[in-house]
């Protein structure tokens, strides 16, 4: 059913967060680690550009994992029983989190070096 209004669709995103939170053990991980890195930015000074870059990279990482969750949640409702096509499309989906962390930590270890250097 497509809201009827863009405060719906507002509200209909945000219990996505909610529910992504409180259903995958993984979002409660990435955000130790956003705040870790935000707190070793905070401790080497980083500069305005720093933080956007990890910003950015931290929803980017969530994004991956909002979309794979749903790509899971997908395959298994109509894929109960192990399929091929279902683990090869939650494989890739599962992958799209892994680039996307590792360039978070490329990224990330690169300002903090720069920073302490």
């Amino acid at each position: 059913m497509k809201n009827k209004n863009f405060l719906q669709s507002v509200k209909c995103a945000f219990r996505g967060i909610i529910s992504g939170f409180r259903s995958e053990r993984n979002f409660k991980i990435y955000i130790c680690i956003a705040l870790t890195f935000l707190v070793l930015n905070i401790v080497t000074s980083s500069g305005l550009y720093d933080y956007i870059i990890l910003l950015a990279l931290t929803c980017g990482v969530f994004s991956a994992e909002y979309l794979n969750t749903a790509a899971e949640k997908l395959c298994d409702s109509f894929c109960p029983e192990k399929d091929e096509n279902a683990g090869f499309i939650k494989d890739v989906a599962a992958a799209s989190v892994l680039v996307m962390g590792i360039a978070f930590f490329t990224a990330e270890g690169a300002v903090l070096v720069s920073n302490i250097t």
